[in-house]
């Protein structure tokens, strides 16, 4: 790693955002590089806008603002792009992670600046079954795009992860979804 990896996430509150950055920087930590998960939010309500930041480095982390040139940005709701700016400050050529069936040719002219990786997370939630309250939790695949993207993690230390985190039934759902991501998004 020869610098600072800044990710910036954007979704909705619930959407377990928080948890996977948490979960992205424990794997970093794993593989002896330093990380930080910051979560940005206020008195929100659950469906409100949130950002969650994540660094990775092999190198001291002193910085404790928010991410405002990332290289990657995490998109789990599409509308976001029509109420907030997620791309602002995304350096360019740098990468889009966003949770879409589809993309629009509206999406694909904001986006032709950047790399973009569509993945369909509701799908790949649902195939694993992961779900609260019948809503399809879409943190898990986007971590495993993640996982895939980023040469410095593997899945057998993602795995290891989210067994410290979970067990049970829980835990083999998230890992379902999390492989059943990284077998099916395809990254150019």
């Amino acid at each position: 790693m020869t610098h600072m990896l800044e990710i910036r996430w954007h979704g909705r509150g619930g959407h377990g955002l928080v948890s996977a950055s948490n979960l992205l920087a424990e794997m970093a930590v794993k593989k002896g590089l330093y990380a930080q998960s910051i979560p940005i939010f206020g008195a929100e309500r659950r469906g409100a806008p949130t950002r969650v930041f994540t660094r990775i480095s092999d190198k001291p982390i002193r910085t404790r603002s928010s991410v405002k040139n990332p290289d990657i940005v995490i998109i789990t709701d599409r509308h976001l792009l029509n109420i907030i700016n997620p791309l602002e400050g995304l350096k360019k050529g740098g990468y889009v992670i966003i949770n879409v069936d589809e993309l629009t040719e509206a999406e694909r002219s904001r986006l032709q600046d950047f790399k973009v990786i569509p993945v369909n997370a509701v799908e790949i939630a649902l195939k694993a079954d992961l779900k609260v309250g019948g809503i399809p939790l879409v943190n898990i695949p986007l971590l495993g795009v993640l996982v895939k993207l980023l040469d410095f993690i593997d899945i057998d230390v993602a795995e290891e992860v989210l067994k410290e985190r979970w067990s049970g039934e829980i835990l083999e759902k998230n890992i379902k979804a999390l492989k059943y991501a990284v077998e099916v998004v395809e990254i150019a």
